[in-house]
């Protein structure tokens, strides 16, 4: 077992299921605390319900939680593996307290990569459509986070499969990359008031924090896991 004082700094939102993860504090790397169902095998014993995780709940951007871990199974794969541990409810669970935006920024501020183009320890590739992926069993990490200017980032609607879907495009260094964004926060702020709400807080910023995350593989694309946007800061 091992105990984690934990930033929450990622909360995605798929349907009514959630993703976490966080800056562990004493270990200095992030860390995905997965379900006590969690099976490799069973995708949806790998997500969180909403009485756990999003605004209000344990798994609550900013919050600073505790609770205990056990390793995740030896057949997780990577590179998610690389970050995924079981959670374990216990006497020391608890919310120690809520930190901002900048805190949070500040405090992650040793993980994060130089660019997007470095993120995921290098072992990010660009397909020509601009969308990118780290190869299904690599063995790198699966969060990362990169800061970049207001005029870096753009959003878009994707409407293709008859859901409203928020993508963002992000260009450094002359390289544009299309990411879908699943973070829970920005994902309620674009159906509150569409791409401009977005577009108006990224233009408001000085600064904007990245939280980088890569998705399981798709049926469809088994040996890709594509790179999203797991979390936007308005520094």
């Amino acid at each position: 077992m091992s105990m984690h004082n934990l930033i929450v700094t990622d909360v995605t939102r798929y349907g009514t299921l959630f993703c976490v993860a966080g800056w562990d504090l004493q270990e200095g790397r992030m860390v995905r605390p997965e379900p006590p169902t969690m099976n490799p095998a069973v995708e949806a014993s790998r997500f969180w319900g909403d009485q756990n995780a999003g605004p209000g709940k344990f798994f609550d951007i900013g919050n600073v939680v505790r609770f205990e871990t056990a390793p995740a199974p030896a057949n997780s794969p990577y590179p998610h593996a690389t970050e995924d541990r079981i959670f374990v409810d216990g006497k020391e669970t608890a919310v120690l307290k809520k930190i901002t935006p900048a805190e949070i920024a500040s405090s992650v501020a040793p993980g994060m990569s130089p660019s997007i183009d470095r993120a995921f320890s290098g072992a990010l590739q660009r397909a020509y459509s601009g969308k990118a992926y780290v190869r299904a069993g690599e063995r790198t990490v699966s969060l990362d986070a990169v800061q970049i200017q207001p005029n870096a980032i753009s959003f878009y609607e994707d409407s293709s499969n008859g859901k409203r879907k928020l993508r963002a495009e992000i260009v450094q260094d002359g390289i544009e990359y299309d990411l879908s964004v699943p973070a829970d926060a920005a994902a309620a702020q674009f159906l509150a008031g569409g791409v401009e709400a977005l577009a108006a807080a990224a233009q408001a910023s000085t600064i904007i924090h990245v939280r980088l995350g890569l998705s399981r593989p798709f049926a469809q694309m088994p040996d890709s896991c594509y790179a999203q946007v797991n979390g936007l800061l308005f520094l």
